[in-house]
């Protein structure tokens, strides 16, 4: 177990449009208004259709699979960090069918919209750094 104090700074409020990447549109803001570390706040709209990955052993290293959800879809949460302007983040999106959650990946496309509130972190950097006993890619301060 690892903690750090950190404080709050900016709040980046944005809006995907129609057709963006969900990832990519966040990850782009982010770049844009100079927030190298962050923590999504809120994140609410609709998707085309989802792709995520999630965990499926409990071994290590971990066995994952990867999983394409056609829509429409509704965006019931994101919660994130954004450590050294790359983002880490779980989503869980709805249809008439189900409820399904797991790690944001690159091609979750954007329906209607999408709004998403980010709060900077500051007072402490981050990175992702491969944990040599584990093989996990694990949250520090550098």
């Amino acid at each position: 177990m690892d903690s750090w104090e950190a404080g709050l700074g900016r709040i980046i409020v944005l809006r995907g449009d129609r057709g963006e990447d969900l990832l990519e549109t966040i990850e782009t803001a982010a770049r844009a208004n100079r927030v190298a570390n962050s923590v999504i706040i809120s994140a609410i709209g609709t998707l085309e259709n989802c792709r995520m990955h999630r965990v499926t052993s409990r071994g290590l290293p971990p066995e994952e699979e990867y999983v394409d959800i056609d829509g429409p879809l509704e965006i019931n949460s994101v919660s994130g960090i954004i450590a050294n302007a790359r983002l880490h983040a779980h989503i869980s999106v709805s249809n008439g069918k189900g409820t399904y959650g797991g790690h944001l990946e690159p091609g979750s496309r954007i329906l209607y919209l999408a709004e998403i509130v980010v709060a900077e972190i500051t007072g402490v950097s981050f990175n992702r750094v491969r944990d040599v006993t584990t093989g996990l890619s694990l949250l520090r301060a550098v």
